[in-house]
């Protein structure tokens, strides 16, 4: 039988040839058990000689007990990210609004674990935050989406959903610096003057980052003038971070703002007098991590052009040695599931025993 197309391991967590080792001693054990018949042809379900419990290629995915094909599940999710509301999706794909939930439901689970898996270790040279608001049910239940991007790799690193306060300022910067390398020279931080933000940046990142706050001053709907003050830091510190950045020629917010566009544009519960808002926080919260996801490692950005190739996000940051697709990503939590696309080789090793621990919780 050709191995690969036999599964990487056994999903089940307390399986002696998890808790043992990984690799071909895992693969070993696992066997062809059995096939029966579906909608759309046979499904082989494996045996475990460890364990002695059988399973079959889908199980932890997006993909496990679905009714409807995979090339479908992953058209909605694509449309979903592309601006469609859930109930022009049902209605292109035969299916109900309440299935399209669902769906994306599973999808921003594998989506969110996926980036909390692997956006570790980021080598860090600017960083810029804001918010967009949007609201929830009704307009008088209004909520901000905040986000920060590294600009040099245009990754998507941190966000946060609710009210503009103080703790999610808090949250959102310290997310962030759990997931940038330690050690690294003075990074840049780039915000608009929102009170919140100076205090919170000091807290999370002290004194090995710069802060200027960049205030606009807008009438007509244009921008008439521009003030950066420096919050952080001192005019040295300043030059020395801004030698190290390669995109920015001025002091600017244009990067954040640029991404705000694409989360309003991205996704139907955030556009302007939209009849898709999302019912609840958690609901926005699901669908900005799906996206977010779909930023990071599917979509090529028009800015990381270098010759033929267009690279994601996750790419420039070397996350991934390519550009993934929703099958790669849903896949990466099965049996079957073939991460050689993590780049750091640390990462690569603990995913599968990460994965198979959360699939049975």
């Amino acid at each position: 039988m050709n191995t690969l197309n036999r599964p990487q391991s056994c999903p089940v967590a307390d399986c002696s040839s998890q808790l043992a080792s990984r690799g071909d001693t895992a693969r070993a054990e696992i066997i062809a058990h059995s096939s029966y018949k579906t909608a759309r042809g046979k499904t082989r379900r494996w045996l475990c000689k460890s364990c002695g419990k059988t399973f079959i290629a889908r199980h932890g995915t997006a993909y496990h007990r679905l009714r409807s094909s995979p090339a479908t599940f992953d058209r909605a999710v694509q449309m979903n990210v592309e601006g469609m509301g859930k109930a022009a999706i049902g209605r292109l794909e035969g299916v109900s609004a309440a299935t399209i939930g669902r769906w994306l439901e599973r999808a921003a689970r594998c989506a969110t674990r996926l980036f909390d898996h692997v956006t570790r270790g980021i080598e860090t040279f600017e960083l810029q935050a804001d918010e967009v608001r949007t609201y929830t049910w009704d307009r008088e239940n209004r909520q901000y989406v905040f986000a920060l991007v590294e600009v040099s790799s245009r990754l998507w690193l941190s966000r946060e959903v609710g009210s503009r306060t103080r703790r999610n300022c808090r949250l959102l910067l310290r997310d962030a610096r759990n997931r940038c390398a330690f050690g690294q020279p003075r990074v840049l931080i780039m915000t608009d003057p929102f009170k919140f933000y100076a205090p919170e940046i000091r807290r999370a990142w002290g004194p090995t980052c710069v802060h200027v706050e960049s205030g606009k001053i807008i009438r007509g709907g244009r921008v008439i003038r521009v003030h950066n003050r420096l919050v952080l830091g001192s005019e040295h510190h300043l030059r020395a971070a801004r030698e190290r950045c390669e995109d920015s020629k001025k002091l600017n917010t244009a990067y954040i703002e640029r991404l705000n566009l694409l989360i309003r544009r991205s996704l139907a519960c955030m556009q302007r007098k939209t009849t898709s808002a999302a019912k609840t926080r958690a609901k926005l919260t699901e669908a900005i991590d799906l996206l977010r996801c779909y930023y990071n490692f599917v979509r090529p950005h028009g800015a990381l052009k270098f010759g033929r190739e267009v690279r994601t996000p996750a790419q420039q940051a070397g996350l991934v040695t390519k550009r993934l697709t929703f099958r790669d990503i849903f896949l990466s939590f099965g049996p079957m599931g073939r991460v050689a696309w993590i780049k750091n080789e640390a990462v690569r090793r603990e995913w599968r025993v990460n994965v198979c621990a959360s699939n049975n919780t």
